[in-house]
């Protein structure tokens, strides 16, 4: 599958690609990149009608508050049958290790999710065996009045002291981490009548 399909062609240039790799390893709280623009708008399009044709269920405990579909992998729709096939296909895995230098599996975990007024995610790792990074690709843009900013966070023997960085989302944007101990990040609760809308899941290892 050809990735420029998918991603503006400016992400695909092999001095970028050195680039990058130097600003992911090199950014703190711990290694992380931020790619605005990454998708092509008219495939943000689409993907925003097919996850409008998704169930969603409500999701809550003492951590966090929103909903989320079933993982993407099962799904029928084309579109999202395309973005998991492009996710998973040997030339954006062979992308995401020239980047990050973190040995991948081709294995990839795949699931919407949407944050409304009041909706949040506390402070967690991510941590689970095999996981290596964790992506999320924003689908709308947010404010920073909004909430629902991701927030990476300082840590301390593996507790968050203090957010160093925060990603307000931005429609086509990818942003990626390395899953450590290291990782702690939370989703802000949104504040406003509006909705975060994202492809989120794992590449893992």
């Amino acid at each position: 599958m050809s990735l420029h399909n998918w991603i503006n062609a400016e992400y695909l240039a092999e001095e970028k690609i050195k680039k990058f790799q130097i600003t992911f390893s090199n950014n703190q709280p711990f290694p992380h990149l931020e790619l605005p623009h990454f998708l092509k708008q008219e495939k943000i399009i689409i993907l925003l009608q097919a996850l409008g044709e998704q169930e969603f269920s409500p999701h809550n405990s003492d951590l966090f508050q929103f909903s989320q579909t079933y993982d993407l992998l099962h799904s029928d729709d084309p579109v999202l049958k395309e973005f998991a096939a492009f996710l998973s296909s040997p030339e954006m895995i062979q992308f995401m290790q020239k980047i990050t230098k973190i040995k991948l599996s081709g294995k990839i975990d795949l699931f919407g999710s949407i944050y409304q007024d009041t909706d949040y995610l506390l402070p967690h790792d991510d941590q689970v065996p095999g996981r290596k990074i964790a992506f999320m690709v924003y689908l709308n843009d947010l404010e920073e009045d909004d909430g629902g900013a991701l927030a990476l966070y300082e840590s301390k023997n593996k507790t968050p002291t203090k957010v160093v960085k925060k990603f307000i989302p931005k429609a086509g944007t990818l942003v990626f981490f390395e899953v450590s101990e290291l990782s702690i990040h939370r989703v802000e609760e949104v504040l406003t009548d509006t909705q975060r809308i994202t492809l989120s899941g794992w590449f893992y290892g």
